[in-house]
């Protein structure tokens, strides 16, 4: 199976951005709902930034699948750089799973991050010197 990502700088540029919700949920339909049933004091929101130096995209699938093996063909919808991001019983936190994910970037941005010389001269004069206070 091979997926095919159906866009290009010039459409991301122009594409429109989107307001978006993330629900982390499972739901079996697709139609009306009455909001003010289903979304009330028990659910939490936070509003969440895309990491720094990120783009948040929305893409759709053309074609629904026949089946597991086939090829796949993705289109961009839109775009965002922030989103509300949903629980049923408390307030988001970075100890959600979905939070620690974005976390990532950041560590890997840290990781990634090119040393220099000097930083690592000081890096190994700072540690000699603990060395030296340690008993």
């Amino acid at each position: 199976m091979s997926i095919t990502l159906d866009f290009s700088g010039k459409n991301l540029a122009k594409s429109k951005s989107v307001n978006l919700h993330y629900l982390p949920a499972k739901i079996d339909g697709d139609g009306e709902a009455n909001v003010e049933e289903y979304f009330n004091n028990y659910t939490r929101e936070a509003t969440d930034l895309v990491p720094e130096g990120y783009r948040g995209l929305v893409i759709q699938e053309t074609e629904k699948p026949i089946n597991e093996s086939s090829d796949r063909q993705l289109r961009l919808t839109g775009v965002f750089e922030e989103f509300t991001y949903w629980n049923y019983d408390k307030v988001p936190s970075n100890g959600d799973t979905y939070r620690q994910a974005l976390l990532l970037a950041d560590v890997a941005d840290a990781l990634s991050k090119p040393i220099s010389e000097q930083d690592l001269e000081a890096e190994i004069a700072r540690n000699k010197e603990n060395t030296k206070e340690s008993p």
